[in-house]
């Protein structure tokens, strides 16, 4: 028999060698087809392939493969083969009626991805705009660490003198001494400064384990060299003799008076103690006028005593006088 057959045919007979179709290449006997037994390899007799005709009719011819079936399959009948092919196809028919596919997919995809776009745009434009604001807080950061280490600086440098010349006195040779130091140079912004300051004659001590006068002294000198990095016109002392001995007072005074001398720096200082009057150029003192129960201001000008009588006790101002060094207490 010839090796052409039609699908319909090949699908209609019950009994075939599956083996025999294997790596032909098509079924109407084009090529060499070792089930041709006539001999004829150019595809034999065109009547002798019987109701299917040839391969010029242009019928639908297929090449099949049976290498990947197994045993049972290769000896199930097509009705039985249909039938399990169909009852397949149902299942898998259900399980895609059960899927309910969403028919806006694409849709809902272009949203997304157009909303995507839009976020990343922002993201680009925010990741810019951290960069500007993250180059000038370095540039800011910078800027503070200079300004705060060049004043810190110039601060440790005229503390020591001033705290050896509030301290120094008739006896002593050379003051107390007095330094700053960072508790973390790398980070000064995250830990504090430590002021130590040691009195003429005595032994390193914490600064809670000084006396109150020697921490007065020690807070005065540090305010002298903050303020001779950045100068003031203007200073109004309020009773910083309070925890002060006769000497200190006396020292602390002529510092003051010292300072004043120059011109460019003005004292009010309000205390009780007479160390400090003899040594102002002026004098204001407060009190209580009995009569007309207020209170009143009385001035003196130390610098013209000498050369005209004292003033009974006038209305004025507090800023009659030209520069105070002390004033009276009510």
């Amino acid at each position: 028999m010839g090796a052409s057959f039609h699908a319909s045919e090949l699908m209609a007979s019950e009994s075939f060698s599956a083996s025999a179709l294997v790596g032909t290449e098509t079924l109407d006997g084009e090529g060499d087809d070792p089930m041709d037994v006539d001999g004829a390899g150019t595809g034999g007799s065109a009547g002798d392939a019987g109701p299917s005709g040839s391969a010029a009719d242009g019928d639908d011819l297929v090449r099949l493969d049976f290498s990947e079936l197994d045993s049972a399959e290769r000896s199930a009948t097509p009705a039985s083969l249909e039938q399990s092919f169909g009852a397949e196809m149902g299942e898998i028919s259900k399980q895609l009626e059960g899927m309910a596919p969403n028919m806006k997919a694409i849709q809902q995809y272009e949203e997304v991805k157009k909303r995507l776009e839009a976020m990343d745009t922002e993201c680009e434009s925010t990741r810019d705009a951290f960069k500007k604001v993250a180059k000038a807080f370095a540039e800011c950061k910078a800027k503070r660490h200079k300004l705060f280490m060049a004043g810190f600086k110039a601060c440790s440098e005229s503390i020591d003198d001033k705290y050896k010349d509030l301290t120094q006195t008739e006896g002593v040779l050379v003051g107390g001494t007095a330094y700053l130091s960072l508790e973390d140079p790398e980070q000064p912004f995250l830990h504090g400064i430590k002021y130590t300051a040691m009195p003429p004659g005595k032994r390193f001590r914490d600064m809670e384990q000084l006396s109150g006068g020697e921490r007065t002294v020690a807070a005065l000198a540090l305010l002298f060299a903050i303020h001779e990095f950045k100068p003031s016109p203007f200073f109004v002392m309020d009773e910083i003799d309070a925890a002060l001995d006769n000497v200190n007072v006396t020292r602390v005074a002529q510092y003051i008076r010292e300072r004043a001398a120059e011109g460019a720096l003005q004292f009010v200082v309000i205390s009780l103690k007479d160390q400090f009057y003899h040594m102002a150029h002026g004098l204001v003192g407060i009190y209580r006028d009995r009569r007309q129960e207020c209170s009143d201001v009385a001035t003196l000008d130390l610098e013209h005593l000498d050369s005209a009588p004292v003033a009974a006790p006038r209305r004025s101002s507090a800023g009659s006088s030209r520069r105070a060094s002390a004033a009276l207490g009510s």
